[in-house]
């Protein structure tokens, strides 16, 4: 008699099929995507490896061209300074181990580019070659000169006290608010790479130099800060000290763009400066707003301020990088034509052409327009030649 099977065998074996399935499965997950492959560790990496590409892309940018004209030193100074800050924040205040990766690296890149731009640094960048600033001082006496007219008396006299007390409320205001315009300007200034900074701070000659302030920085620091707390355990000193060096940290970085964008206002160009760098600061300035935003907790009003104001400063960049590599060639090329016809016309109107010689047009945008005018001068004016008894015949036509 055949064997019939109970309900429950049927049941086992249906279910075998899906057993089978179920224990095959995370075999070939194990063997296809490993544990330790996940989206944060992706985006860990990206963090952390992302200086790679974007400066990467420059160091080869300026070797093929062979000149580091309109890239900007101080940004090697600038990262690489902010780097070795958050480096010594990290000893005092843990953070995220992939943003102290970012850090290394990008200490790491910073050097190559500094090696390479220092290599094929322009004479244009060479100290002696640079603008002066006007001394403090200075500025300062133009201000009081054309606030009362005579020369600045010493500081803390009696006449200058008495000249500030003669002031009204409203022209005080206007004395101040000119003082403060002076004071900012020598800061920008500083930034501009064209001028001359004191102690020629990173516009050195010497290549040397550079290794060894970076050198002589990275180690004081580092030390200072193990020492205080490490060694010695002062706790409260060194979190005084943490968020000494956080500020600081955040406002060297803040300031990044600024000399990169007095560049290109000098260059008018985009030349040696790459659009993958300007990306990546814009995603790294969103990337840090965001985490400010919605990540962060008991963040102090200084974070939110310098991350905007940097991001502030590379949106000017943007515009500045689409202005002179899309527009500003064409505009300047669409005025000299406008230029060029203009003189045409009028060198060849009848009624200047006597005045043609004197033209200021003519003289000002090069002798082809002047021997233009001279030669439509004597097409009229200058009598036919007679031939000479025993020469060739000539033309007077030019």
């Amino acid at each position: 008699m055949p064997h019939v099977p109970e309900p429950s065998e049927l049941v086992a074996e249906k279910q075998v099929p899906a057993d089978t399935l179920s224990s095959y499965l995370p075999r070939v997950d194990q063997f296809y995507i490993p544990e330790w492959f996940t989206m944060q560790f992706i985006a860990n990496n990206m963090v952390s490896f992302t200086p790679l590409f974007s400066y990467g892309s420059t160091v080869i940018s300026i070797e093929r061209s062979k000149t580091a004209l309109g890239f900007s030193i101080d940004i090697c100074a600038t990262m690489m300074i902010a780097s070795i800050l958050r480096i010594s924040y990290y000893l005092i205040t843990p953070y995220e181990t992939a943003l102290l990766r970012q850090s290394l690296v990008m200490i790491f890149i910073q050097l190559i580019l500094l090696k390479t731009t220092l290599k094929y640094r322009p004479e244009e960048y060479k100290y002696e070659n640079l603008r002066n600033v006007e001394p403090l001082s200075e500025l300062l006496h133009n201000v009081w000169l054309e606030q009362f007219g005579v020369s600045r008396p010493h500081y803390f006299s009696d006449d200058w006290k008495q000249n500030i007390i003669k002031l009204s409320p409203k022209k005080l205001l206007r004395l101040f608010y000119k003082v403060i315009m002076v004071f900012v300007y020598k800061i920008l200034k500083f930034f501009d790479p064209s001028y001359k900074r004191i102690f020629s701070f990173w516009q050195w000659n010497n290549d040397r130099i550079f290794w060894m302030f970076l050198l002589i920085f990275s180690s004081i620091q580092i030390l200072v800060t193990l020492f205080i707390s490490k060694m010695m355990n002062w706790d409260e000193l060194a979190q005084y000290l943490g968020s000494i060096i956080g500020a600081l940290g955040l406002l060297v970085e803040a300031l990044l763009p600024l000399p990169q964008i007095s560049i290109l206002h000098n260059l008018k160009s985009v030349q040696g400066f790459k659009l993958i760098l300007l990306v990546s600061w814009l995603c790294g300035d969103t990337v840090k707003i965001t985490y400010l935003v919605f990540g962060a907790k008991n963040i102090s009003i200084l974070f939110f301020f310098f991350a905007f104001f940097q991001m502030a400063l590379d949106f000017y960049i943007a515009g500045q990088y689409i202005y002179y590599k899309y527009y500003y060639s064409k505009n300047r090329h669409t005025g000299l034509n406008n230029i060029a016809e203009e003189i045409e016309l009028q060198t060849f109107n009848p009624s200047s052409r006597k005045h043609s010689v004197g033209n200021s047009a003519a003289m000002k945008y090069g002798d082809e327009y002047s021997e233009r005018s001279l030669v439509m001068e004597n097409r009229d004016d200058t009598p036919p030649l007679v031939p000479m008894q025993g020469a060739s015949r000539r033309s007077s036509t030019i």
